[in-house]
């Protein structure tokens, strides 16, 4: 399958509920690679290496990457 940001979207669907109950996820987006290919962003409030264990390098062909955003603020 091609990698698309549609791909990337169905993939967030699928298991994204299950990795924001991971320890430091704060959020879940479809970003891009250095090379302009879509990929899936795993923003962390910290990095945890446990965390970032989880996820493989990629899934069903699109990049996984990581982002540290610190602590979210609640309104």
């Amino acid at each position: 399958m091609e990698n698309s940001d549609e791909q990337a979207k169905m993939i967030i669907t699928r298991y994204g509920e299950i990795w924001m109950g991971l320890d430091s996820v704060t959020s879940i987006g479809v970003g891009k690679t250095d090379e302009g290919k879509p990929s899936i962003i795993i923003s962390l409030e910290k990095d945890i290496p446990a965390t970032r264990d989880v996820f493989p390098a990629e899934i069903e062909g699109v990049p996984v990457q990581f982002k540290i955003s610190g602590p979210t603020e609640t309104l």
